[in-house]
């Protein structure tokens, strides 16, 4: 990844967003339209308005893939489909470092565990109006046993207890 040059988003464009939206980065997307880090959420716009919008605490991870110019967002609740954004370019590491800082900062605490085969995560996460939710996330089967649900169980418990959240 090379090192990439800061794009202003267009100002047909950015009139569509609101004035809380502080534009931290935006890169322009393939099938036009922007993506935009602003600080509280992940803002896809067009000249047409705002097409997405997404707060940090929704997205789980994001992938670059820079064959394709695509980076791949993977969401908190995994019931939503993973969402690509393919971009115009490859000199996308301050969009892509802004999106990672900004997803990051809505983590409070996170533990994992092994069960089996399953890499269980429970993570406390940041509203962007400062309030905290916890969230179990399963990485592969379970087989739901009483063992298994009272030890995510204790570990939802255990975050939410470091975090001051009640239990």
């Amino acid at each position: 990844m090379r090192k990439s040059k800061k794009l202003q988003l267009p100002r047909d464009v950015a009139r569509h967003l609101a004035r809380a939206d502080r534009v931290l980065i935006a890169e322009p997307l393939k099938a036009g339209g922007w993506a935009a880090v602003t600080r509280d959420a992940l803002v896809l716009v067009d000249d047409g308005g705002v097409q997405q919008r997404a707060e940090w605490h929704e997205i789980d991870t994001g992938h670059w893939q820079g064959d394709t110019l695509t980076f791949t967002i993977t969401w908190a609740d995994r019931v939503r489909p993973d969402t690509e954004l393919v971009l115009t370019r490859d000199e996308v590491n301050h969009f892509t470092g802004a999106l990672r800082e900004r997803v990051q900062s809505s983590v409070v605490h996170a533990e994992s565990i092994e069960l089996g085969e399953a890499r269980v995560r429970a993570t406390v996460r940041r509203r962007p109006d400062n309030t905290l939710y916890s969230q179990v996330t399963a990485f592969g089967p379970l087989g739901h046993s009483p063992e298994e649900t009272a030890a995510i169980d204790e570990l939802e418990r255990r975050v939410r207890e470091a975090a001051g959240l009640p239990t």
